[in-house]
Parts: structure tokens; sequence; C-alpha cells
């Protein structure tokens, strides 16, 4: 398979389907203010709102999770984070002076979300793309709409 024809989630959709973009605010949110040693507990969740079943292979499902869990729990935090980005988006990130970390992340289809204030650089990546994904399914929405 090519890169450019590669351009697909490697995770498929979101659990809750319809995503709910409320919840995935508020899961950045949360992913935000977590301190760096709770980076563990914000990679749990997001795990759990993710489907990583590629057309319903259950032992693709489970080794993806244990993959992004594996990396989170021997510190690899920021690993996860770029694990969790599909391979189409852009994404950047650092730290500022105040010691607060920012993120931004862009879909493609060029949908862009930001983290401004995460206590880590791989919650600020995670929050990013929630926020993202969210703003996503927001978009979505109202395409079917019209």
């Amino acid at each position: 398979m090519s890169g450019e024809k590669g351009h697909k989630f490697w995770w498929s959709r979101l659990t809750s389907e319809p995503s709910n973009p409320e919840k995935l605010h508020a899961l950045a949110d949360w992913c935000e203010n977590l301190a760096a040693t709770e980076q563990r507990a914000g990679f749990e969740k997001v795990i759990d709102e993710l489907d990583f079943g590629l057309e319903k292979d259950v032992a693709m499902q489970r080794s993806v999770r244990q993959w992004v869990a594996l990396l989170a729990d021997t510190g690899a935090f920021e690993s996860a984070a770029v694990a969790l980005i599909p391979r189409s988006a852009i994404y950047t990130g650092g730290r500022l002076a105040d010691g607060q970390y920012v993120a931004q992340v862009i879909l493609k289809g060029g949908v862009v979300a930001h983290s401004r204030s995460a206590r880590s650089l791989s919650m600020a990546w995670v929050a990013a793309l929630m926020r993202a994904l969210a703003r996503q399914s927001i978009e979505a929405g109202a395409a079917q709409l019209n």
C-alpha cells in the first residue's frame, strides 16, 4: 500500500457513534489537567473512546489497544500520543516558558484544533486530537443536514 492510499485513520471510528462532541471536548479538558504522573489514566480513557478494529477484526482491536497501552505503561507517553494521531494529520507541540504545553492537530480535510494549557506534551497532543475529532463530527453532522 502506498503512502498516498494509506491516509486513513489506522483506527476506524469513535466507539460512540455518532460522536458526541461535548464528550470529546470534556475528555480533552480532563486530559489537559492531568499531572505528568497521571498521563496513563488519560490514555486509558482515550483508548476506550476509539475503536481500533479495522473491518471488525477483534484480534486487531486487542493488539492495537495493547500496543498503545504498552507505550503508555512504559512511560513512552509522547510515542503513545503520536500513535493515536492519524498519519495523514499534521501535528505540532511544545513547551512554553511558563511550563504549560501547547499542541495543534490538523486532520485531513483541514479540521484544526488546539490545546493551549496542558500539563504534559502527550496530553496536549491527545487533547488537540479529541477536539479535532469533535470539530470533525460537528462539521460532518452539519454537512449531512445540508
